[in-house]
């Protein structure tokens, strides 16, 4: 596989699960206007307030962790596989935010109900979304790891 390709399929990858965690989120909404009384004013101003942060965070921080990914893509030998999509130590996160996600669903009482949780997997799909534009559009400053 060449090193083009392997940096689109991350950027879809990063906006696949960023929609999915913004669907979910909006389901999220829908369970704290059902079960837990959430007003409708309410369920708005969390979801411009998620929508906005997490346009923020992709623009200023995720967009960095993108830009990293994508110039240690194109420093790779070729040819790249599919496993070299992301690093090894980011193989290790993954597991640790889905842990993190269903505790937030399951104990979303203590940390402010469905209407919190919901803004937080909207936010951070937002975020996700707005970075993978990296993997598309943006053009790789490649820089080659200075070995002494």
């Amino acid at each position: 596989m060449n090193k083009k390709r392997l940096t689109i399929i991350a950027g879809g990858l990063w906006c696949i699960i960023g929609l999915v965690l913004v669907v979910r989120g909006l389901s999220l909404y829908q369970l704290a206007e059902m079960e837990q009384q959430a007003t409708e004013i309410a369920i708005t101003i969390s979801g411009i307030a998620a929508g906005l942060i997490g346009l923020i965070k992709g623009k200023f921080v995720l967009s960095k962790t993108a830009h990293r990914n994508k110039n240690r893509i194109y420093n790779l030998d070729d040819p790249v596989a599919l496993q070299d999509i992301f690093s090894k130590p980011f193989y290790f996160l993954i597991p640790m935010m889905m842990g993190l996600g269903i505790l937030l669903r399951s104990y979303n009482e203590y940390f402010g109900g469905y209407i919190v949780v919901a803004a937080i997997y909207c936010g951070i799909g937002m975020a996700l979304i707005v970075s993978s534009r990296v993997y598309w559009f943006t053009e790789s400053k490649i820089r080659k790891p200075e070995n002494p």
